[in-house]
């Protein structure tokens, strides 16, 4: 959620019950007003700003418990406002009177993102738009225990014409030479060849105005897909596009809501380190302008759809302009916070192979960890070796409170090391535990080792329950599990209270594992007790589930679906496919994630674009991550894909050994990335509630990636800075009583009496907003799909 929402929520709580005796919780921050028919309704008021009544959802009576007759505020219709970009103006001036003379009350805003307005004690507000976001605001009154609430809409415009290198996260996304093009997670995180500059040519700029049709062209968006969520918070999307013209000259972005809160169009001419041989079929939306946009996206409209947003372009060449194509994607209303840490292989931030790339140069194979808001990666667990491997780290686990992480050796595949990621990634060579930890399943707070006994190491034995970081080799002594059975890929929900595994082999009760059934157990952390076996799904004809990992809900899993199998059971090279399923624990009823996969392997509903070995990419997903927290409404999957990125990544699918192609060219990325989906939450048993993917953006761009955890940080203790409660150790994250414009991790304090989004909660009722859910012990938005 966005920081100033919470803290002007917070701080309405504060001023108001000094000035009366006014609770905050309860406030929608999230909700949005759609004007109808463009400006339809809106009566211009001589000092511009518009006016539209709401239909009601204003307390202008001037009655009620506590209340004081006559106590009025004007305007009293919603005031819309239209503010360009960057702007501070207009500003909407409320008046609070008392029977009819200026009275002294309390002023609060419920969105402190979109604007703000002074605290008083003063019989004048003055609303000042923040010209960072736009939506609808509700601004509070208060005096003596009644509240009146009035409205502004504000809807935030913008244009530009070339990188405004003026703005520093536009510059950063303009590359200093060539180098930068291929270094780290490639340009502003994503690839491609950054921002373009001002198109100066009034022939073109006219052509980009009157578009014919670009269908005979062949136009069309490669990337993102149609129908994708975004969260916010993450780096700039790479517009990336095919058409049978090859190149462009010029091109024309437009970005825009469904509610009119937010437009914006730039012009852009071809990047400059393109010269004139290059291709133009690829731009990034500015790294501002997608904050703006995805920062007033993503409300509740009154009729419960969302505040889209709708993506255009149009490309000039020669003289003509074609378009536009559109897409239209939802904004989730809420960030994902935390790091991701996942496997590379052939990764030029370590050099610790034994071998060497088809360059005659040694590479790197090691954990790597994108933190928020990064570009690129840096190593967690990796150190550089001579050429013999023992650098090497690969094949991991995280806990996901994200406290430790537990990896093998590339060199020895038996030997593990822990590192623990609260210290400095501090790594703990596991010496006399080989063959144990591979592919372990860590309880969510990490004290815990469900181990694996599937394909990692040929002498693993049977999957035992052990403390973590190891004392013994002695197992816990457990109830429920036979001492031979054989866990492929074990793993634990986040409330550590159920256990779900490929079951390979032993006797649980009256069922025979024989590697057919991905099942679930219960799991009691207090006696050590498994209990409760059932199906998740049952495989046939070969095919093999693996890599489960709970919803944040605690009631279902996402797993790697195997449909043909190469080298060892869970595979994703050697021609091995797979898709990503899911299963809930109450029937055990499987079915694909078809949206998040591209389609089917029949090819229904299919939308990934095509090419040289990706005429099948919807069967190319592999190894699925669930973040343990739901945020904005959704669900969120990161997994392995061999998929095309755009016109970024279009190398041969199977290209991801670095001995066998050139690592540093350009034209021969390989597409062996992450990938990001979210699905609903509280979906149907037997129902797709998956979106199109979206490609994880700061993954080094020339590596192969794969099997990323998507986990929280450590928490933060009472009084470190914050952006929301689930980065707490104590839940919350406040105003600091020393400063009320930053955000500290606190207990909840003695006036608050319910939670905000991301939270902590226990049940339902404890969140402010009584539409939310407690999910995994934070207040979840349920989200409108």
């Amino acid at each position: 959620m966005l920081d100033p929402i919470r803290r002007s929520l917070l701080l309405t709580a504060s001023l108001l019950a000094a000035v009366s005796t006014f609770a905050a919780c309860g406030s929608d921050s999230e909700s949005e007003f759609k004007p109808t028919g463009g400006d339809g309704g809106q009566i211009d008021n001589g000092n511009g700003h518009g006016s539209f009544d709401p239909g009601g959802g204003t307390d202008d009576s001037g009655t009620g418990p506590g209340s004081t007759q006559g106590f009025d505020v004007q305007p009293s219709t919603l005031q819309t406002i239209t503010v360009v970009a960057g702007q501070t103006t207009p500003t909407v001036v409320f008046d609070a009177t008392l029977k009819g003379a200026p009275a002294n009350v309390g002023w609060s805003i419920d969105r402190g993102d979109v604007g703000s307005i002074g605290a008083g004690p003063a019989s004048t507000g003055v609303f000042t738009p923040s010209g960072k976001t736009g939506g609808l605001v509700t601004i509070i009154a208060g005096l003596n225990g009644q509240t009146i609430q009035r409205q502004v809409f504000v809807k935030l415009t913008g244009e530009q014409n070339g990188v405004n290198t003026s703005i520093p996260s536009q510059a950063a996304q303009v590359p200093a030479n060539a180098a930068a093009l291929g270094a780290g997670g490639g340009v502003g995180g994503v690839g491609g060849e950054g921002l373009g500059v001002a198109v100066t040519d009034p022939t073109i700029t006219t052509a980009l105005g009157a578009p014919t049709d670009g269908t005979a062209k062949s136009f069309k968006f490669l990337y993102p897909y149609d129908k994708t969520v975004f969260p916010r918070g993450l780096l700039a999307p790479l517009l990336q596009w095919s058409s049978s013209l090859g190149d462009a000259d010029a091109i024309q972005i437009k970005l825009s809501t469904t509610s009119g809160s937010f437009s914006w169009t730039g012009t852009f001419g071809r990047p400059a380190i393109l010269g004139a041989a290059g291709k133009f079929i690829r731009h990034p939306i500015p790294q501002d302008v997608w904050a703006m946009a995805t920062n007033t996206a993503g409300g509740t409209l009154p009729d419960g759809s969302q505040d889209k947003l709708t993506v255009s372009l149009v490309v000039a060449k020669g003289g003509a302009a074609y378009g536009p194509i559109t897409e239209t994607w939802s904004i989730a209303p809420g960030r994902l916070a935390g790091t991701v840490y996942y496997n590379s292989y052939g990764t030029n931030l370590a050099k610790n192979s034994n071998d060497l790339d088809k360059n005659g140069r040694q590479y790197g194979a090691a954990v790597l960890g994108i933190r928020e808001g990064a570009t690129g990666p840096s190593v967690v667990a990796g150190p550089d070796s001579g050429i013999n491997g023992a650098g090497c780290r690969v094949c991991h686990t995280v806990a996901q409170d994200g406290s430790r992480l537990v990896v093998q050796h590339g060199d020895n595949y038996a030997a593990s090391s822990t590192y623990d990621l609260k210290n400095s990634n501090a790594e703990t060579k596991l010496t006399g535990y080989d063959n144990l930890f591979g592919w372990a399943g860590l309880s969510p707070d990490g004290t815990m080792a469900f181990t694996n006994a599937a394909d990692l190491a040929a002498g693993a034995p049977a999957s035992r329950l052990y403390t973590f970081p190891p004392t013994s080799t002695t197992p816990l002594s457990v109830t429920g599990i036979p001492d031979n059975l054989k866990a492929g890929t074990p793993t634990f929900s986040p409330d550590g209270k159920h256990v779900s595994f490929d079951f390979i082999s032993g006797a649980i009760g009256a069922a025979t594992g024989n590697g057919t059934q991905l099942v679930a157990m219960d799991f009691d952390k207090t006696t050590l007790a498994f209990t409760n076996l059932r199906t998740l799904a049952t495989m046939t004809g070969g095919k093999r589930a693996g890599f489960p990992s709970f919803f944040p809900t605690n009631d279902a899993v996402a797993f790697h679906y195997q449909i043909v199998s190469s080298n060892h059971r869970y595979n994703t090279w050697h021609q091995a496919t797979s898709q990503i399923w899911w299963s809930d624990l109450a029937t055990g009823t499987a079915k694909s994630l078809e949206q998040l996969n591209g389609g089917q392997p029949d090819g229904t509903n299919r939308y990934l674009p095509t090419g040289p070995s990706h005429a099948t990419d919807e069967v190319l997903n592999y190894e699925p991550t669930v973040n343990p927290v739901a945020s904005g409404g959704y669900i969120w999957v990161i997994f392995t894909s061999r998929r095309m990125y755009g016109n970024v990544a279009t190398a041969d699918a199977w290209q991801s050994d670095p001995r066998s192609y050139d690592m540093t060219d350009l034209t021969k990325i390989t597409t062996k990335k992450l990938w990001v989906a979210a699905i609903d939450l509280n979906a149907a048993p037997g129902t797709d509630p998956s979106h199109p993917a979206f490609y994880l953006p700061a993954q080094e761009l020339l590596a192969g990636n794969a099997r990323g955890f998507w986990v929280l940080d450590p928490c933060r203790t009472d009084g470190t800075d914050c952006q929301s409660g689930d980065q707490c150790c104590n839940g919350f994250c406040q105003p600091s009583s020393g400063d009320p414009a930053k955000l500290v991790c606190s207990n909840k304090p003695p006036t608050a009496t319910c939670s905000m989004v991301q939270e902590k909660c226990s049940a339902d009722g404890d969140c402010c907003d009584k539409a939310n859910k407690c999910v995994n012990g934070f207040c979840a938005q349920p989200g409108p799909h």
